[in-house]
């Protein structure tokens, strides 16, 4: 009924989007013909590029989305409604993978952002900027030292400011206020309710400290250890792109439009020009059978629509392999196998046991009275439960280097450097996974591991020319024995957590038939079956290597081979971030904006 009810606002709130925001569009017939910049795509990348843009009066900026507004959808504001954001919302791209040979055939759903703000309007809003050794090695990467840590660490200040929880309460010992920003558009915030799980977590560290320190911050530039959570919420309410960066201050700006609802199915291209091929500007529409109209850019094109999007677009408007465009009829622009390849994503498993609680999440999830109750409060208030994301604290961990199965792939650790993480602990009072309860309901906790430095490579194909046919998408999740050897290992340090002297009393015992998983073949089994994506899908448009070799953009982000096209989101990225995505594409997009001013001062 909830659901229903704000469903039934949000209606009723695009309908008047025009007389309500006069900048913010649905009719593609109100927009200008031309504009200097045309960006592509409304999540992290596209609102901060967008803002950041139209901050010169004499440029003019049109943002496309092909996704609904993010205004008066409680769903999407209320942080702990997160896990229902997904799968198969108005909100969402509904994706699916092709069966994953590593995953025993599985298809796995695949959800992004359809909506204002993107994916960070639907995500878990965990904020990582990732180690200094992330920003380091991409900056060798480039041979740009301004994408190293040093430089992106001043982005990081300018984007954020640090919000008080919504509890109000001490927060001191639970981050490091020097290293956070105090003035940016995006607030970070810490957990702002109290959490069952908290001193059974920090109490088993304590008992541990040598196995799973301590750290006061993981996004100092050293992430190894555990600590409290950052999350990009604000008070009581999600932080996303769509509520920063195009805040009614900025998108009522004369020189910005927004049009949702329309999807851009083509960048066009000048082939009759010196040099090569010139990016002019953009088709759209609202759907396959509706009216195409085309929009032109003076100065630029800008993709980001995420590592599906902004790779389907190129690979419809002829940026790809040509041999593989031309069996589905599309023309080549330029011929470039790298787009779509190299794609990089996290693994996830949700492992679960029994709690000895009656207060778990999973009484807000089963009992509807229970949560009319908490959203009572919550509306009353802006306090209670669901101010938070699932987890009160985040392990970002690494294994040593004489562990087994290192030693056994030799040559194959891939995370960025000692400062940087090869695994993650998240902590959900409740029974938290992106499969369902396979049993009867109940009270739970939940344990999830995330794998950070996969080797495993995945690929994004065309599957027909048509833009509203998905393309063909494959994670390869667990393709290497390094990815299965890595995962087999955390999940025996999560039960080696789970059985800390801390819990006792309090964890019952593993759900289910978790525990009958015992012998590596038999961890093996669960692992292929209850693998899921940590949708933080990366680097299917990979900055080239200055030292030569592949790549689809330059290190100012510039598409390769052609002219007047970037793409600016998470697809760039060389390699895959030891942690949680949002932060990094936040500091990339401020990056790219400045690379795209200095370009046309």
């Amino acid at each position: 009924m909830f659901k229903s009810v704000i469903l039934s606002v949000a209606i009723a709130l695009q309908a008047n989007l025009q007389v309500a925001h006069g900048a913010l569009l649905t009719d593609p017939t109100k927009i200008g013909n031309n504009y200097d910049f045309v960006v592509v795509g409304a999540g992290i990348g596209g609102s901060v590029v967008a803002n950041r843009l139209s901050e010169n009066p004499a440029w003019k900026v049109l943002l496309i989305e092909a996704g609904i507004n993010n205004a008066g959808l409680e769903d999407i504001s209320i942080p702990f409604f997160a896990p229902r954001d997904s799968p198969n919302e108005i909100w969402t791209w509904n994706y699916t993978t092709v069966p994953q040979t590593g995953l025993l055939g599985r298809t796995l759903t695949y959800q992004r952002g359809k909506i204002l703000g993107g994916t960070s309007s639907i995500n878990y809003m965990m904020f990582t900027r990732g180690s200094s050794d992330f920003w380091d090695n991409i900056a060798n990467w480039t041979g740009d030292s301004s994408w190293g840590w040093k430089n992106i660490y001043n982005y990081f200040i300018k984007l954020e400011t640090f919000t008080p929880p919504a509890d109000g309460h001490d927060t001191t010992g639970q981050y490091d206020p020097s290293v956070h920003g105090t003035s940016g558009p995006l607030a970070v915030s810490l957990p702002g309710a109290a959490n069952e799980l908290s001193p059974f977590i920090f109490q088993t560290q304590q008992n541990e400290a040598s196995h799973w320190p301590f750290i006061l911050d993981a996004n100092s530039g050293n992430q190894l250890g555990l600590g409290w959570l950052q999350a990009t919420i604000n008070g009581s309410t999600r932080a996303s792109a769509a509520t920063a960066y195009l805040a009614p201050q900025y998108i009522s700006r004369p020189n910005l439009d927004v049009l949702i609802e329309q999807q851009v199915t083509k960048v066009l291209f000048n082939t009759n020009v010196k040099g090569a091929p010139q990016a002019t500007g953009v088709t759209f529409a609202s759907g396959p059978k509706a009216k195409v109209y085309t929009v032109k850019a003076k100065k630029e094109v800008i993709l980001s629509g995420g590592s599906i999007g902004s790779t389907h677009l190129l690979l419809l408007s002829g940026i790809g392999d040509k041999n593989a465009l031309k069996k589905v009829g599309v023309s080549s622009i330029f011929n470039n196998a790298e787009v779509g390849s190299n794609l990089i994503d996290h693994p996830c498993i949700t492992n679960h046991w029994v709690a000895n609680t009656t207060n778990s999440l999973d009484l807000l999830r089963e009992n509807s009275t229970a949560l009319a109750d908490a959203i009572a409060n919550y509306d009353a208030t802006g306090k209670g439960r669901l101010v938070d994301t699932v987890s009160p604290a985040m392990g970002l961990f690494r294994f040593p280097d004489n562990s087994d199965f290192i030693q056994s792939n030799p040559g194959v650790k891939t995370a960025s450097g000692p400062k940087a993480a090869e695994y993650e602990f998240l902590w959900i009072d409740g029974w938290g996974s992106f499969l369902p309860v396979p049993g009867p309901s109940g009270f739970y906790l939940t344990l999830s591991q995330v794998i950070l430095s996969p080797s495993s490579r995945g690929t994004i194909t065309l599957n027909s020319a048509s833009p509203w046919v998905f393309p063909t998408i494959d994670t390869a999740f667990l393709t290497t024995e390094y990815d299965l050897d890595i995962s087999r290992a955390a999940f025996k340090d999560a039960r080696t957590f789970m059985s800390d002297k801390a819990w006792k009393g309090y964890n019952l015992g593993e759900a289910f038939d978790q525990s009958a998983f015992q012998t590596d073949a038999q961890i093996d089994s669960y692992l292929r079956n209850n693998t899921t994506p940590a949708y933080h899908m990366t680097s299917t448009n990979r900055i080239q290597s200055h030292k030569g070799g592949d790549g689809v953009v330059d290190n100012t982000l510039k598409v390769v081979g052609v002219s007047g096209l970037r793409v600016v989101d998470n697809s760039v990225f060389p390699f895959i971030i030891e942690g949680h995505p949002e932060a990094t594409i936040y500091a990339l997009a401020e990056r790219a904006s400045d690379y795209i001013k200095a370009t046309w001062a």
